[in-house]
């Protein structure tokens, strides 16, 4: 994602960033790490334990409200927690986010299974001559398919690179309008011909969306409610609040509430509120199958149709399956909102969690019911450092995505970016184990037995990363608010971007415009110095010679100076 000043911003496939995917979090729980950590969920969360409990366990010390819809055991059950928010009627309405996606495939797998469009329709041979589109598309965007789209395999960026010009972080997707996405389209430019492996794109969603809308002549939020909602009786899933306003469940992020997120062009990727009893509605049906009320569309939606993100994806949703037991799942976020949906076909089950607070951890719901369907063996203590010192390290999966692995204190630790540092048990040579995370780790050694090669695996999902020569981050301990006090505030690059540094947990937690915040580590004899674990880049903060902080540089792919912005 890159900004219009040209300073790049959290790279694309990070799960947490605005409409979330809510796939590599499972997997990495926490790579993204904009969120404190909370209490641990109590004991009893699980599929049949109290649905109070597991909404307070979402929401945990937060401000705002959380609800959790549970379908087991053939009985409905819902459950709510409410944090310093005014009490409000149970079945409020939260936005979505990224779970809207699962509505257009929903719209898509419905066309395909009628004989209107099909997968390998390319872009090309559908806007091509259109009215719609007046300038024409390059080859390699001409040739995207729909499969491509519904997959995240189009090579389209995770947004267009004019995304952010006019926009209002506040309430960023409501001034993209259509004219604007089809000139973004024809304006991409691809870092190969598709596909591409799998990198989550809200553009690849919006195009899907209008493709839909132009294709059937009506506004997707039309077609949503005419071929998914209304026949379901989902009366509370809608974009346009109209007199279901006061049930909006108030957004936060942190302790400040923020604005509501409105949509145009990109309704398809994020636009849609709803409740959890609506939400329920939608996972019998779709678990009902092709004999449900869907039809056969219900079943072809949960057809994998590429590998992503050490998983399979169906259309849009998420696959995660070890030794035949299936789990598919969607999250979404919002700037005051994240949620988070998992079904378990085998079982008839399905829960689904909305919570009213951007900093929610997504993971304290769906961990530990994923370790219930996917239970890892425990190991012995990993204390011996002399055997356990080979394999300190970085290990890298992607751009955006790596794993730590570290002594301390006393003992073989890891920490997936954006983590924090948690205890291994050694399983056997060269592999290791989590069961409080459901991790398992085997590494590889080169030729010089040296341990160079790491398989992850997690609830399903298989990565692979390799050893890089970067610095081990996250080692300084939390640092006191008094320490970090003097970088606390905001920062203005040229172009108009801000930076806003805050504090939390004894960490700098740094946000860019309206993007998400990430946390940065003191760099160790670097004083004044602080590494992201997302993306390449680090802060250097200047000061007066009196002490007092007065700018920011971020270091990536340049130089960029920010001086702070006075209160």
């Amino acid at each position: 994602m890159v900004c219009s000043d040209g300073v790049l911003a959290p790279v694309r496939r990070l799960a947490w960033q605005a409409l979330a995917a809510g796939a590599l979090w499972i997997a990495f729980a926490g790579h993204a790490a904009t969120t404190p950590a909370v209490p641990a969920p109590p004991p009893r969360f699980d599929w049949s334990g109290p649905a109070d409990a597991m909404a307070a366990a979402a929401l945990g010390p937060l401000r705002g409200a959380a609800e959790v819809g549970v379908w087991h055991d053939g009985q409905t059950r819902f459950g709510a927690a409410r944090n310093r928010v005014a009490e409000s009627p149970i079945q409020a309405l939260f936005e979505v986010g990224s779970i809207s996606k699962v509505f257009t495939a929903l719209l898509l797998a419905q066309a395909v299974e009628r004989g209107d469009m099909a997968l390998d329709d390319t872009l090309g041979g559908l806007l091509n001559g259109s009215p719609a589109l007046a300038p024409a598309l390059p080859a390699p965007v001409a040739a995207i398919t729909l499969r491509q789209l519904v997959t995240h395999t189009s090579c389209l960026p995770r947004l267009p690179a004019d995304f952010r010009h006019n926009s209002d972080p506040a309430n960023p997707y409501l001034r993209y309008d259509r004219p604007r996405l089809w000139q973004a389209l024809a304006d991409a430019r691809l870092p190969q011909s598709p596909p591409c492996a799998g990198a989550y794109s809200n553009l690849g969603f919006a195009v899907l969306g209008e493709l839909l809308a132009q294709r059937n002549g009506k506004p997707w939020a039309v077609l949503v409610h005419e071929r998914i909602t209304g026949p379901l009786g989902m009366q509370d899933t809608v974009q346009s609040l109209g007199d279901k306003a006061p049930r909006l469940a108030a957004p936060h992020e942190g302790e400040t509430p923020v604005s509501v997120w409105e949509f145009d062009a990109f309704a398809g990727a994020g636009a849609l509120r709803s409740t959890t009893a609506d939400m329920l509605v939608l996972s019998r049906a779709l678990l009902a199958g092709a004999r449900g009320p869907l039809g056969p569309a219900a079943e072809r939606l949960f057809t994998p149709l590429a590998d992503h993100d050490g998983g399979q994806i169906g259309y849009a949703i998420m696959l995660r399956e070890r030794d035949g037991l299936r789990t598919w799942l969607h999250g979404g976020g919002t700037g005051g909102f994240r949620s988070v949906w998992l079904l378990a076909p085998d079982r008839g089950e399905a829960v689904i969690a909305l919570v009213g607070n951007a900093r929610a951890a997504q993971q304290d719901v769906m961990t530990p019911l994923l370790k219930q369907r996917y239970p890892v063996p425990p190991g012995q203590p990993a204390t011996d450092a002399t055997v356990l010192a080979p394999y300190e390290g970085v290990y890298r999966v992607s751009p955006a995505v790596a794993l730590s692995l570290a002594m301390v204190d006393g003992q073989l630790q890891a920490r997936p970016t954006g983590g924090v540092f948690e205890p291994l048990q050694v399983l056997g040579p060269d592999a290791f184990t989590q069961p409080a995370t459901g991790r398992q780790f085997r590494l590889e050694r080169n030729t010089e037995g040296r341990p160079t090669v790491l398989h992850y695996t997690r609830f399903g999902a298989r990565l692979t990363a390799t050893r890089s020569e970067e610095p081990v981050l996250g080692l300084v301990p939390p640092q006191a608010q008094g320490v970090l006090a003097p970088y606390l505030g905001r920062y203005r690059l040229r172009g108009g971007n801000v930076l806003d540094v805050q504090a939390e947990d004894g960490r700098l937690q740094v946000r860019l415009g309206s993007q998400p915040r990430f946390t940065v580590y003191p760099l160790p004899g670097q004083p004044d110095r602080f590494a992201y674990d997302a993306i390449r880049a680090e802060l250097e903060f200047e000061r007066y010679p009196s002490g007092k902080v007065r700018a920011v540089v971020l270091h990536q792919n340049g130089r960029f100076r920010a001086p702070r912005l006075e209160p």
